[in-house]
């Protein structure tokens, strides 16, 4: 499909000057946004990947996840992570709370960054 930009310029009568339009090749890898998965109490919640804490962007997106002292010591916001890209370190509040629920993908919602 030929697609043609018009200027004002153009419009004038007799000066018809068709700009070609320029695409950038677009890379679908870099354009998705990819979502962070996780699970709580049977519920998977899907997060769309924004910079912050995991707890903070779950809330903002209307998505329901139970938590209570946003500090890291209740454990409520507990999750395990299904699909996690760009997600930070567990802390010391995390390793001190999880203990070895870490290695099967649990995280504190409270405390995990998005990168």
């Amino acid at each position: 499909m030929n697609s043609r930009v018009f200027t004002v310029g153009s419009l004038i009568p007799g000066r018809l000057i068709v700009k070609p339009q320029t695409s950038e090749p677009t890379d679908n890898k870099k354009n998705k946004i990819e979502e962070i998965i996780v699970e709580q109490n049977g519920s998977k919640i899907e997060i769309h990947h924004v910079k912050g804490k995991l707890l903070d962007a779950a809330l903002d997106q209307g998505k329901q996840i139970n938590y209570k002292c946003r500090k890291g010591t209740c454990g409520q916001c507990t999750v395990k992570v299904i699909k996690g890209p760009g997600l930070s370190a567990p802390n010391e509040l995390e390793q001190k709370k999880l203990k070895n629920a870490l290695t099967a993908g649990y995280r504190l919602a409270c405390q995990t960054e998005i990168l």
